[in-house]
């Protein structure tokens, strides 16, 4: 079970993630908080949390000074940020930080799920409308030597036609839209991509494909 704690200060907007959460057989939602002082004191009282999903500018104690206070207090929980905004600079501070996932508040319920359960795997996620932003952020930065590709490292068909997608800013439920498959499937190639290249979220396995002419 993925015991998530919740903290957003707009009711409605947590409510409705906590139902979108606890939809799922796997997900419980064990305490809610408005903001970081709150989730604060739920870890002080033992709430069970693997993953903390907070809004990054909760009113308070905000994402960012929460994630310093509950690196001591709390290591195992992974936290990330729920956001409006794709500012680049944001979810470097984030994942420079110490947080394991920037979402934007846009993506759809099946992105959101695949996002919880892959930081619940030890992974790092940045949602699709944010890693575009950090990729044409990084596009903009001096180019630096690319990463050797091992020779055994091959991409089928099948997983080329995704990243390009992917590339190209679409979510894998409209991926498996257009390849006439389900969204899990698409899910299943990206994290068998993500293993293969090592790379630790979208926007790195996007720069890996671009870097070793994969896709255009």
């Amino acid at each position: 079970m993925i015991n998530v704690i919740l903290a957003e200060d707009h009711v409605l907007v947590r409510k409705a993630i906590k139902t979108l959460l606890e939809a799922e057989a796997d997900i419980t939602v064990t305490g809610e908080a408005d903001n970081g002082e709150q989730v604060v004191e739920l870890i002080k009282n033992k709430v069970q949390a693997d993953i903390i999903l907070a809004e990054i500018n909760m009113p308070g104690m905000d994402a960012m000074e929460m994630l310093g206070v509950l690196k001591e207090m709390a290591p195992n929980s992974k936290i990330a940020f729920l956001s409006m905004m794709d500012n680049e600079k944001s979810i470097l501070q984030a994942i420079q930080a110490g947080a394991k996932g920037y979402l934007n508040k846009t993506i759809d319920v099946f992105e959101l799920l695949f996002a919880v359960r892959h930081i619940y795997n030890n992974g790092q996620y940045i949602c699709t409308s944010s890693s575009m932003a950090l990729l044409n952020k990084m596009q903009q930065m001096p180019q630096i030597t690319p990463v050797e590709i091992s020779p055994d490292t091959e991409f089928s068909v099948r997983e080329i036609e995704i990243l390009t997608l992917m590339a190209e800013g679409y979510t894998n439920y409209e991926i498996a839209e257009k390849l006439f498959t389900s969204k899990r499937t698409v899910e299943n190639y990206r994290q068998n991509m993500l293993n293969k290249t090592g790379s630790r979220n979208t926007a790195a396995l996007i720069k890996f494909a671009i870097n070793h002419g994969i896709v255009k």
